[in-house]
């Protein structure tokens, strides 16, 4: 029940949660010159590159871990 109550006060005040005051207008090119001229934009964008490469080198190796112990 609590969590019911918890996800309701989330719902009504996420409108009052604005990221950046003002509006924005704009084009797909506004946006991806907002995104890359901000620099809390920029490390979120850089921390999700550097998740995504160790991942891939995680999984890869865990792949191929699992393809050398099965030819054994």
């Amino acid at each position: 029940m609590k969590q019911k109550k918890l996800a309701m006060l989330l719902v009504i005040f996420s409108p009052f949660a604005y990221a950046h005051p003002g509006e924005h207008h704009g084009g797909m090119l506004n946006a991806i010159a907002h995104l890359l001229s901000e620099p809390d934009h920029l490390a979120m964008a850089f921390i999700a590159v550097v998740v995504g490469v160790a991942g891939a080198r995680f999984f890869r190796r865990r792949t191929a871990a699992r393809t050398l112990a099965k030819r054994r």
